[in-house]
């Protein structure tokens, strides 16, 4: 039986730096850029965590955004 691809399966990865958490049950983890400290502890249950890699699709930014603030716009 062919399986049949599509540009959802297809989508672009990249390698990112990320801090995960050391518990096996834990699923929690964090990009790198968004850890201040040196050895960061789990937001979600406080353990330690370790540096590692995971892929992430790859984002595009979006611009000419506008933001509405009461009845003026930015």
């Amino acid at each position: 039986m062919p399986t049949s691809t599509t540009d959802e399966q297809k989508q672009e990865l990249e390698q990112i730096e990320i801090w995960k958490c050391k518990q096996a049950d834990c699923k929690a983890w964090v990009r790198k850029e968004f850890v201040t400290e040196e050895l960061p502890a789990c937001p979600l249950c406080k353990t330690p965590m370790i540096r590692s890699y995971k892929h992430v699709p790859v984002t595009t930014k979006k611009t000419n955004k506008k933001f509405i603030m009461g009845k003026r716009r930015f």
